[in-house]
């Protein structure tokens, strides 16, 4: 089976991106106008992308074979972090659109999005390190050549 998480993996950082660079734009009245639709489309595509690669990154896992008890940890520390990375694009999700929709407590949704933005933002950089170094340090699902 061809293995999907490695381009999956890079999608939490490219949507993380995207929503920074929606709300950055939120700061220049002539760009805020343009860009007006893109934040909800960019958190969207931030739980998307999330879930995607949350859900390759089990079907890659499940290939792996014949790890190291240093490589087996770092794989658990991997999928805790991104589970706790899942949960948090969910619940950014729902602080958003409820931060759109509220009448009462409309500060405290808005708030708490920008809290799991921050949480998001940090989250996607420290699960890929971790990715990136299961695949450079500890050699998993790389194939050797002879």
């Amino acid at each position: 089976m061809i293995d999907l998480h490695p381009p999956a993996s890079g999608l939490p950082l490219a949507s993380v991106l995207l929503l920074c660079f929606a709300e950055l734009s939120r700061v220049s009245p002539r760009i805020r106008d343009i860009t007006r639709s893109l934040r909800p489309l960019a958190v969207v595509f931030c739980v998307v992308a999330v879930v995607t690669s949350f859900l390759t990154g089990y079907q890659a896992s499940s290939r792996a074979i014949n790890l190291t008890p240093a490589a087996e940890q770092a794989m658990a520390f991997h999928h805790s972090l991104g589970k706790a990375l899942l949960v948090s694009a969910l619940l950014l999700a729902t602080f958003f659109f409820l931060g759109r929709v509220a009448t009462y407590g409309k500060k405290m949704f808005v708030f708490l999005y920008y809290l799991f933005f921050i949480l998001q933002v940090v989250g996607t950089i420290w699960v890929g390190t971790l990715g990136g170094e299961l695949v450079f340090k500890h050699a998993v699902n790389v194939e050797r050549l002879q």
